[in-house]
């Protein structure tokens, strides 16, 4: 299993999640690593742009047959809520105590995601295109609906997260036309995503507990 987080700044959150959920990890038995992509500058954020980064980098270095996707600020509460690959892509934020523990949206994908490898080569990855914040998990739903395949959940009992608290990241602000791109689909999964990925790797550096990889994403100015 190769984890990937989106990173820019967040070293406290990131240093809480893994204090956090390394123990659980362990705890499940699993085979994995954690792989941290950074955005280097200032230009605006692209979340999913980093994940399809974390996906081919991670697989430069080992086999990976599962990945999981995850924001740097939720932590789960119950070992019970496995970070393992399904015959389906699988939503494992669930119940998240910021929004009472209920799930926002029946469409709901972001917060911690997984996909095995055949299903994110089959979705074409995300969308390299959503600069700023929100739209991009939409985008992936959509992606897999397109796609013929559906998603699957925990049981909201088990699939718990905390939220680490914290005010909206600098030049990642709310892009209104993520919205308006998210229901695009049909028209951009053959030709945006995985296949048209560029970026250039700066800098690795390799720990004990996570492969922390500074990437030039090519973002417009902030």
């Amino acid at each position: 299993v190769a984890i990937i987080i989106p990173f820019r700044n967040r070293h406290e959150h990131l240093n809480h999640w893994l204090y956090y959920v390394h123990p659980i990890l362990i705890r499940q038995e699993l085979d994995y690593c954690v792989y941290i992509i950074n955005q280097e500058g200032v230009g605006v954020f692209n979340r999913a742009k980093l994940m399809n980064i974390g996906f081919v980098e991670a697989l430069k270095e080992d086999d990976y047959e599962c990945f999981v996707f995850t924001d740097v600020d939720l932590v789960p509460i119950d070992d019970r809520n496995l970070y393992r690959c399904s015959d389906h892509p699988r939503h494992l934020s669930v119940a998240i105590n910021k929004f009472d523990y209920i799930l926002s949206s029946k469409t709901a994908f972001g917060g911690v995601s997984l996909l095995s490898k055949e299903q994110f080569l089959k979705v074409n990855g995300f969308s390299n295109t959503f600069w700023g914040w929100g739209g991009e998990d939409d985008d992936l739903y959509n992606r897999i609906i397109f796609r013929g395949m559906s998603i699957s959940r925990p049981d909201s009992q088990i699939a718990k997260y905390k939220m680490i608290k914290h005010e909206r990241d600098l030049h990642n602000e709310v892009n209104p036309k993520n919205a308006v791109k998210a229901q695009e689909t049909p028209n951009n999964i053959d030709a945006d995503g995985l296949n048209s990925l560029n970026y250039t790797v700066n800098e690795i550096l390799r720990d004990i507990m996570y492969t922390f990889i500074t990437v030039d994403v090519q973002a417009p100015p902030g």
